[in-house]
């Protein structure tokens, strides 16, 4: 069977103005899971420059990675609807844009599938400083956006914190996330999420 990464649960509260995230894990494990693995600070505003684009391809040069982008949204039952190909990595369009002055722009993507490594197996390996590079179109431009990252996480699905991960309050920024940790073979599904921040750093026409 072919390995898929379960990824993130979106509820979105309308009352309260607020998406949040779980995961299929939570509340199954009794066992204190680890603390999350931290690298680098929090995303804190680049004092950059920039304006939006629709995204369409993410290149990440320490890792040699390269992948389309295309806009994703929810499933009927509220979850991240990631696309199947790990080589394709999905943009949450509900949430801000890409270069956005505010609000968390979410690109997700597969670790594996059917024994093919997802683009973003590997972001764990990524550091602060390092540079993640989004292409896209800003109305009828061709455009791209220099991130840098700002920090490096690995939760436990049971305890990944959905509000700040998804937050459109926030200073304008990315979140890249994919899954990794220890697999379970039980479920098909790997127990933790990384979650790289950037922030961005330069805009430029393309």
């Amino acid at each position: 069977m072919p390995v898929v990464c379960a990824l993130l649960t979106i509820l979105v509260v309308a009352v309260a103005n607020l998406t949040w995230i779980t995961s299929p894990y939570w509340g199954r494990n009794n066992a204190v899971p680890p603390q999350p693995k931290l690298v680098g600070t929090v995303p804190v505003a680049s004092g950059a420059k920039v304006t939006t684009l629709s995204p369409n391809r993410i290149v990440i040069p320490r890792l040699k990675a390269v992948a389309p982008i295309v806009p994703v949204t929810t499933t009927s039952d509220g979850e991240l609807d990631v696309p199947a190909n790990p080589r394709v990595v999905g943009w949450w369009s509900p949430g801000a844009k890409p270069g956005a002055q505010v609000g968390t722009a979410i690109l997700a993507g597969h670790i594996n599938y059917a024994g093919v490594d997802g683009t973003l197996a590997d972001i764990g390996a990524l550091k602060p400083g390092d540079a993640v590079y989004v292409y896209g179109k800003r109305i009828a431009t061709r455009a791209v956006i220099r991130f840098t990252v700002t920090g490096v996480r690995t939760y436990h699905k049971t305890r990944l914190p959905y509000q700040q991960i998804f937050d459109q309050k926030s200073v304008g920024r990315i979140a890249i996330v994919t899954c990794g940790g220890p697999f379970d073979a039980s479920t098909g599904n790997y127990l933790d999420n990384i979650v790289v921040f950037a922030v961005p750093a330069t805009s430029a026409t393309a």
